[in-house]
């Protein structure tokens, strides 16, 4: 049997290997120059690094792609990194990965800091109701639990950074499935 697949993209690809394997005949159409779709880079003469597209990073439990990225002779090119998550703030980068760093910024009064840490630990860490969390928006939700300050001051930049003008639509399922697969180190090529 002989299968087309429309667009190398990740799962275009995915697919087109799965198949292949399986002894089917696979052509694989592509629009762009190059393969990879949202998971492609693109990069100028002057920089070291590519800039991707969309896709940046692994998470340490994205199992089954890692098993991939082994099954395909890549893995050794796979590298696991602590990034720097930081908050714009008055003209400057504040780290605020961890406990200490979130104590310390400056951007929010004490004891916002601490209802910061406590609602993102709640969604880490001690719930995994997502389903309760699909009735409301993840503006309405931080405002609620993190309080009113944290939500303009760390949660608003985040969904409009992401969302633009569809920032106060997002489900708060969507911000706990965020804080709850993100893991402390990041894989990159």
């Amino acid at each position: 049997m002989k299968i087309a697949i429309l667009g190398a993209g990740v799962a275009g690809l995915t697919a087109a290997y799965d198949l292949a394997r399986a002894g089917f005949q696979v052509v694989v159409y592509e629009a762009s120059p190059v393969a990879g779709g949202l998971a492609s880079g693109f990069r100028d003469s002057r920089w070291q690094w590519p800039l991707e597209r969309f896709y940046h990073h692994l998470f340490e439990t994205d199992h089954d792609i890692r098993k991939l990225v082994d099954e395909i002779g890549f893995g050794d090119q796979l590298f696991f990194s602590r990034p720097v998550t930081a908050q714009w703030w008055r003209d400057r980068a504040y780290p605020i990965a961890g406990v200490g760093e979130i104590l310390r910024f400056p951007g929010l009064p004490f004891v916002d800091r601490i209802r910061f840490g406590l609602t993102a630990a709640y969604l880490k860490y001690a719930t995994n109701d997502w389903q309760s969390l699909e009735q409301t928006t993840a503006a309405a939700w931080s405002a609620r639990w993190s309080g009113p300050r944290v939500t303009r001051t760390i949660w608003q930049p985040l969904l409009e950074g992401k969302f633009g003008p569809y920032a106060g639509e997002v489900n708060m399922a969507w911000l706990w499935a965020r804080l709850k697969a993100r893991t402390f180190q990041l894989g990159y090529f």
